[in-house]
């Protein structure tokens, strides 16, 4: 499903860059912060002529070993996200990275911002490019934006100042958004995933969400082995409704959805799942209050 290259080419969204850069030798920092960008290009290496020095992650000290493994794992958590854009990219055309004018062309002042990009379609990326900084000024689209390190909603449609030492990226995720999640893991295969999460950021209103999986390897997908998930979130200001719709003949090995509700604005008092009202003592929560449910439930009413 991939178009396998490299290199940059026009018209393949399968490209990055070679982190660390492939002449000469980063200091920390820069490793660090290109590490932090590279982890959301949808192809993802450090790489360099081997002639300029070592420049393996743990040669700049525990620091940035710190920072990289910090990112690394962020981008193995994400696969689900960037796979499911890969599918979008190759049944729409639409770039897995997008910049903020192609994002919102009405807006005008996204027409000059070159310093920022969508990734997939959920997920707004402003990497660090100035060294010794402590953070930047980026531009947020107009809408209802979460921080994802804080988790806090704010309203776009104007430029903010975001601090972000070295161990930080702002990374901001759009309201209404239900953005899939691995366990973390150190290589593609380590684990059998057996649960997906689902970060739902909560939204007053309407949002549509994917989840794209098949057998991650061949070309069955062609012939309809495939599984795509759709999700409609609907929210009130009492209520938060999830529908799923399923396709396609391929049957995903996990069982369960974890579900980190973010930013909803009412205390849970009820639960229904496919109409039948589920008691709060039986649903299962882990110790940071997330639901887990059976991945294939057709509708979830939270009140």
């Amino acid at each position: 499903m991939y178009k396998r290259s490299a290199w940059p080419c026009l018209g393949f969204s399968f490209i990055g860059s070679d982190i660390g850069g492939f002449a000469e030798q980063p200091n920390g920092e820069l490793y660090a912060r290109w590490i932090q960008l590279g982890v959301f290009h949808p192809f993802c290496r450090t790489h360099s002529s081997g002639d300029h020095g070592e420049q393996e992650p743990w040669m700049f000290g525990d620091e940035v070993t710190d920072v990289v493994r910090k990112f690394i794992e962020l981008r193995y958590q994400l696969l689900p996200y960037l796979y499911t854009s890969f599918r979008h990219y190759l049944n729409q055309g639409t770039p897995m990275l997008k910049s903020l004018v192609l994002y919102d062309q009405h807006d005008i002042q996204t027409h000059y911002r070159t310093d920022e990009f969508i990734f997939g379609s959920q997920m707004l990326v402003c990497p660090i490019l100035e060294p010794n900084s402590k953070g930047r000024r980026l531009y947020v689209p107009k809408g209802i934006w979460y921080d994802y390190w804080k988790n806090e909603s704010f309203q776009g449609g104007k430029e903010v100042w975001v601090d972000a030492t070295l161990d930080s990226m702002p990374i901001f995720v759009k309201a209404g958004a239900i953005i899939p999640k691995y366990p973390i893991q150190q290589y593609v295969g380590e684990i059998e995933v057996d649960q997906v999460t689902l970060d739902i950021y909560y939204k007053k209103g309407k949002e549509h969400s994917d989840l794209y999986d098949d057998a991650h390897d061949g070309y069955d997908y062609t012939k309809g082995r495939y599984s795509l998930r759709h999700f409609k979130l609907t929210g009130k200001s009492n209520e938060l409704i999830i529908q799923q719709h399923k396709s396609g003949k391929y049957i995903s090995p996990f069982k369960t959805f974890k579900l980190n509700l973010i930013g909803l604005p009412f205390e849970i008092k009820k639960i229904e799942i496919d109409n039948v009202e589920v008691l709060y003592k039986d649903i299962k929560f882990t110790k940071n209050q997330a639901m887990i449910i059976d991945k294939d439930f057709t509708e979830l009413h939270i009140m």
